[in-house]
């Protein structure tokens, strides 16, 4: 699994989702943190779908198992460069339940990945990474609303490389020493290694915490699909050569302001799919 990045950006989003419009006021200065997203401008789950499609009239439960595709998009630029788009997709193999208006689901990671065709350093994820991320429970709705039901998860927030009191709200550590950082990935260094290649070879290791939301409609009766907002923030804890932190200082993060470009797929699937029967037909799956 690969991230493509240019020189001094290292911004690693864990997953593609769920933002506040707060949080995009301004672009953020890559240095010991990254902050990443977007709320009312850029790929937020808004008050209105508006990137679906119309709502199919005759879907009204949507339990089962579904093969799940969420792209978050955001602008990078690197000291002296013109910005440049990067997508980051996460997919999941999800399993979930309709009572009511009510949604409860559990979700596996099968991948996570960036597209970037302009980048020029390659940051590539060790299959220990994605295999350490944790899976997911969380509920929403699909209720009646303006235009059809809706399918809707509220914020979640997922926190690797670390171990907070509260994931939503506590700082991330950025000292390797500090008690709450975990070696989640087992490897024998802090928080979670990404290893980059290219004119930069070296490790980084980091902590990062991200905010998720949903906010679509069911187009048919085996797809949902719909807007979605995202915040990540990262704590590079230590890189190895050290001088990787310094050359970070140097790029920015900005919101796409095409609130479009961020948002999900979920398609049904037989009860007995897994991630390898949703990766093998992952290039077609979501089209």
């Amino acid at each position: 699994m690969r991230y493509n990045l240019f020189v001094g950006l290292l911004a690693l989003p864990l997953l593609g989702c769920g933002s506040d419009p707060a949080d995009n006021a301004d672009a953020t200065t890559t240095v010991a943190t990254t902050s990443t997203g977007s709320g009312a401008t850029g790929g937020a789950g808004g008050e209105s779908p508006g990137c679906a499609q119309a709502a199919a009239p005759d879907v009204t439960n949507v339990s089962g198992t579904w093969a799940y595709r969420a792209i978050g998009s955001q602008l990078t630029q690197a000291q002296g460069l013109p910005p440049f788009q990067t997508r980051i997709v996460s997919v999941m193999l999800i399993t979930q339940q309709q009572n009511g208006d009510a949604i409860s689901l559990q979700g596996t990671y099968c991948d996570h990945y960036t597209e970037d065709p302009d980048a020029i350093v390659h940051a590539v994820i060790p299959d220990s990474f994605r295999e350490a991320l944790a899976p997911v429970t969380r509920e929403g709705t699909f209720a009646a609303s303006e235009g059809g039901l809706r399918y809707k998860l509220g914020p979640l927030h997922e926190v690797i490389g670390a171990a907070l009191g509260d994931p939503a709200e506590d700082e991330l550590p950025t000292d390797p020493a500090d008690a709450r950082v975990v070696d989640q990935d087992e490897d024998g260094h802090p928080g979670m290694t990404v290893q980059l290649q290219g004119l930069i070879d070296g490790s980084v290791y980091v902590a990062e915490r991200a905010r998720t939301e949903l906010d679509g409609v069911a187009v048919a009766t085996d797809r949902i699909e719909g807007r979605l907002g995202f915040v990540s923030e990262q704590s590079v804890l230590e890189t190895d050569p050290s001088s990787l932190k310094a050359t970070m200082a140097a790029s920015r993060t900005y919101p796409d302001p095409e609130a479009c470009n961020s948002t999900f797929v979920m398609v049904r699937t037989p009860d007995d799919a897994d991630c390898a029967w949703i990766k093998e037909r992952a290039e077609t799956l979501f089209q």
